[in-house]
């Protein structure tokens, strides 16, 4: 008779690197809880007393991310190191987290979040291209739409902790409390999932840059005769235009125009996540039981209509409960099934790391929203602001649909 511990989930090999992989989703999405959503966002516009240098640095540091992702997509495919250089960026994240905790100048402290932002956006896509590694194909929806869960579950399980720790010793103790939050639950990753194996690993080398962009251009060219994956990336784009702003906003929106006491806004964000894992598990179900892109259109399609919603709604309840039904599940089917659709469309090979990297290069240049919502917030208001995300989200539900079209019409990518 085996040892009980074989039977044990987390002693079970495979079982046990899937759930290392999605706690790693847990951990990151207290960094983007706390610093791009909630605490930083709340601290930075009061401090500043205007919205478009918050915005204007979320720009900055997407972009700048942006700009990285190919040569890093590049690394993970060519040196067989993807898990060493997701450990590196996870700990400079953690260690401009930390840097928010002591700085107390605005502009040292955008400056941080910047930095911060640029390397937490790099360690994902080393992390995703973790999930061959982590899962099979045929549990792949449901790891990818586990760890979006566990994401926002550990943001439910921070979020009184940080609230609790920000009365008795100030903003400060938040970030360094999910600092070190953050690192813990990434720890499970480098312990139980193994590293990518690539064929003919080579050592790191400078050319990768310019190599990773003549590969981007490359793989733009190659596009033309993929049209399914063409539409699927522009889509993506778009909705992910949409998604970035209201995530980089959502807190600010609530506080200035419906006027919540501090408390009561922590509350809503939890009761976001708390939807936002219940929406990751059906997200990741469905995705494997319909299919990535099906799914994808259905986010898509709840995006507009969730968006739609808040911009005309006048009452604070009617604002929590379309943001944590159609909003949850938007955000994370999008995570979700885009993964999963990735991998099937680009399909699992040896480039994997480069078509992640412009999946992940296309999130990143999504940016433009969020810089003219607070420009628009400044001189408009805030209404008006949410008003022009309802643009590039009906245009990227268009493009999956036409992709979903596509590839049921023709069966290639």
């Amino acid at each position: 008779m085996p040892p009980v511990a074989q039977n044990n989930f987390l002693h079970d090999a495979p079982k046990g690197r899937l759930v290392s992989w999605a706690l790693y989703d847990l951990a990151n999405t207290i960094f983007s809880a706390v610093f791009l959503t909630a605490y930083f966002p709340l601290m930075i516009t009061e401090m500043t007393g205007v919205r478009w240098a918050y915005g204007a640095a979320c720009t900055a540091a997407m972009i700048i991310a942006g700009l990285l992702v190919p040569f890093l997509g590049a690394l993970s495919d060519h040196t067989g190191k993807t898990k060493q250089y997701l450990f590196r960026t996870t700990l400079i994240t953690i260690a401009f987290m930390l840097a928010a905790a002591v700085l107390k100048r605005p502009r040292d402290l955008i400056l941080v979040f910047v930095c911060g932002c640029i390397f937490y956006h790099a360690s994902l896509v080393f992390y995703h291209t973790l999930l061959p590694t982590a899962a099979p194909p045929g549990k792949q929806g449901f790891t990818s739409g586990l760890g979006t869960g566990l994401g926002y579950l550990g943001v439910v399980m921070v979020l009184p902790l940080t609230h609790w720790a920000e009365k008795h010793w100030g903003t400060s103790s938040v970030f360094l409390f999910s600092g070190f939050l953050f690192f813990i639950f990434s720890l499970p990753l480098f312990f139980r999932v193994p590293e990518r194996s690539v064929p003919h690993p080579q050592t790191f080398r400078w050319s990768f840059w310019k190599e990773a962009w003549l590969q981007v251009f490359k793989l733009i060219a190659e596009l033309k005769s993929r049209p399914v994956l063409l539409l699927f990336l522009s889509a993506h784009f778009l909705t992910v235009d949409a998604l970035n702003s209201l995530i980089f906003w959502f807190m600010v929106y609530a506080r200035e125009v419906f006027h919540p006491e501090k408390n009561v806004l922590i509350l809503l964000l939890a009761g976001v996540n708390v939807a936002g894992f219940l929406m990751g598990l059906l997200s990741g179900a469905l995705t494997d039981r319909w299919g990535a892109l099906p799914v994808t259109c259905l986010s898509a399609l709840m995006l507009t209509a969730t968006l739609t919603a808040l911009h005309l709604l006048p009452a604070f309840r009617l604002f929590a409960v379309f943001s944590m039904t159609g909003g949850a599940f938007a955000i994370a089917g999008t995570w979700t099934a885009g993964r999963k659709a990735l991998i099937e469309l680009a399909g699992d090979g040896a480039d994997l790391g480069e078509y992640f990297g412009l999946y992940v290069l296309t999130a990143k240049l999504s940016v433009f929203s969020t810089l003219f919502f607070g420009i628009l917030a400044d001189s408009a208001g805030f209404r008006e602001a949410l008003g022009i995300l309802l643009f590039p989200a009906t245009a990227g539900l268009v493009l999956f649909l036409c992709a979903w079209g596509l590839k049921r019409k023709y069966g290639q990518a």
